[in-house]
C-alpha cells in the first residue's frame, strides 16, 4: 500500500468508468471524484474555469482521467498540480494538440509504437503503460442459471462493424486516380497485423491536399494532418471488411454471436444482438462464450486492446490478431490464441473449451476437428476452407456505394 494521497479523479464525457478510482481506493489513496464530466476533443473554456476554481479550494496530489483532455491539463498548469492521463485510444487525436506540451502533464500510452513516434515529438513526461483490467469488480459478477441459457455460445464477439467509416461516405466525392490509392492501402493492409502492416505515413502529402481540397475535412491532428484520414478513412474501411469477412466465414460452421449497435444487412448466418452494458452483460459474455473474438483496429499497432483484459479478467479464452505486445506479455497458445496474417480455428474441440474452475483456471483440450478459416488478401480474395466445403468469398471495396460484395 501505498501513503495516502489525496486524488481527484474526472470522468470525461466519453468514458463513464470507475476502475481507475477504485484501484486508487486499493492502494489507499483518498479519491474525490469530481461531480463534473470534462469534454474530451476540446477545450471547453468555461469548463477549464471552473476546474481551475475548484482545484484552488483544496490541495491534490494530482489529478487523473481516462484519456487525456486539453481542458484538465490547462486547468491544473494554472494551479500548478500534475494531470496523470492513461490513454485508452491509439492514436489519441487529442494528443497532438499544444496543450500535451505542458509540462505539469504525466502521460500513459498503452501502444509501444504510438509512445516512440509521440517521444520524438518531444513530450516530457512520456510513459508506456498496458491497459489492465479490474479483477476485483470482475471477481464480483454473479452468473446465473437465466445468464447461462441467455450468454452461452460458440463464438462472440462485442464491438462495432464500423459501417458508418468516411469511407462509405465520402468516396463518391473523391476523383477516381484517390479511390484508386486508397483502395490499394486498404486491400495490402486488410488481414495484416503488426509494424510491417502499420498504415501510419501511407498518406501522402499531396493524395491528402487533394483530398482536402475536395471537401471539408477536420484536421485535430494539427502536426500531421494526414493522420485524420489514416484513421477515418482507411482503419475504419479495414475494420468493416475484417470483422464483416471474420464473422460470415465462421459463421458457416460455427454458433457465432455479436453484440453491436451496428448495421449489419451483410452479415449472414450470425446471430445479432443489440448492445450490452460494459459493466453488466459483457462479463457474462466473455464468461460464457467458449471463444471470445478479438478484431484489433489497425491504428492500434503494437499495443493490447482492452477488450483482451476485460474478457481475460473474467476467466473467457481469447482469440485474437497478432499483436507484437501480446507475445509479450502473454504465453501464445497457452494463455491466449493469437495470429498474424489470418485467422485459425484449426483441431478445435469446443466441448473441451471450459469455462473459469473454482480456481480460476481456463482449460482448452481435446483432439475434436473443426473447420480451418483462412483469410488472405493478396489478390483481394478471401478463401475459406472447411472440411469438405472450400467456398471463395470474393470481397469488392472499389465500389462507389458503401457495400460489400461478397459471393
Amino acid at each position: 500500500r501505498v501513503c495516502e494521497m489525496s486524488v481527484l479523479f474526472i470522468h470525461s464525457d466519453k468514458i463513464i468508468l470507475s476502475d481507475i478510482p477504485w484501484g486508487l481506493l486499493e492502494l489507499g489513496m483518498d479519491v474525490e471524484i469530481y461531480d463534473k464530466n470534462i469534454t474530451i476533443q476540446s477545450n471547453i473554456q468555461e469548463e477549464e474555469k471552473m476546474l481551475s476554481q475548484h482545484l484552488e479550494k483544496k490541495k491534490y496530489e494530482f489529478v487523473i482521467s481516462h484519456n487525456y483532455s486539453p481542458t484538465i491539463s490547462n486547468a491544473c498548469k494554472t494551479q500548478g498540480v500534475i494531470y496523470v492521463s492513461w490513454i485508452f485510444d491509439s492514436p489519441l487525436m487529442e494528443l497532438y494538440e499544444k496543450s500535451a506540451y505542458n509540462s505539469n502533464n504525466y502521460i500513459f500510452v498503452f501502444d509501444k509504437a504510438q509512445y516512440e513516434r509521440m517521444k520524438k515529438r518531444g513530450l516530457q513526461h512520456l510513459y508506456h503503460l498496458p491497459l489492465a483490467a479490474n479483477v476485483s469488480r470482475a471477481s464480483t459478477i454473479a452468473v446465473e442459471e437465466e445468464d447461462v441459457k441467455k450468454y452461452s455460445c460458440d463464438i462472440s464477439f462485442i464491438g462495432g462493424l464500423y459501417r458508418d467509416n468516411s469511407y462509405n461516405l465520402d468516396i463518391h466525392r473523391f476523383s477516381s486516380s484517390i479511390k484508386e490509392y486508397l483502395d490499394k492501402i486498404i486491400m495490402e493492409n486488410a488481414f495484416q497485423w503488426g509494424k510491417a502492416s502499420s498504415i501510419f505515413g501511407s498518406v501522402t502529402k499531396e493524395i491528402f491536399k487533394d483530398m482536402s481540397e475536395t471537401l471539408y475535412l477536420y484536421y485535430p491532428l494539427s502536426e500531421a494532418p494526414e493522420y485524420t484520414v489514416e484513421v477515418l478513412y482507411i482503419v475504419r474501411k479495414i475494420a468493416e471488411i475484417e470483422r464483416i469477412c471474420i464473422l460470415n466465414a465462421l459463421a458457416l460452421n460455427h454458433h457465432v454471436c455479436l453484440y453491436t449497435g451496428s448495421s449489419c444487412e451483410n452479415l449472414e448466418n450470425v446471430i445479432v444482438h443489440p448492445p450490452v452494458s460494459y459493466d453488466g452483460e459483457a462479463p457474462k459474455i466473455f464468461h460464457l462464450s467458449k471463444i471470445n473474438l478479438n478484431i484489433t483496429l489497425h491504428s492500434i499497432e503494437t499495443g493490447i486492446p482492452q477488450r483482451v483484459f476485460d474478457i481475460m479478467s473474467v476467466g473467457g479464452f481469447v482469440m485474437s490478431n497478432y499483436q507484437e505486445e501480446l507475445a509479450e506479455r502473454f504465453v501464445p497458445d497457452v494463455e491466449i490464441v493469437s495470429k498474424s496474417g489470418y485467422v485459425t480455428l484449426k483441431d478445435v474441440n469446443f466441448d473441451a473449451l471450459a469455462v473459469v474452475t473454482s480456481s480460476g483456471e481456463v482449460g482448452i483440450g481435446g483432439a475434436g476437428v473443426y473447420s480451418a478459416l483462412k483469410v488472405q488478401t493478396d489478390s483481394g480474395d478471401v478463401s475459406v476452407s472447411h472440411k469438405e466445403n472450400p467456398t471463395e468469398l470474393q470481397l469488392d471495396v472499389t465500389t462507389d456505394s458503401d457495400d460489400i460484395t461478397m459471393q
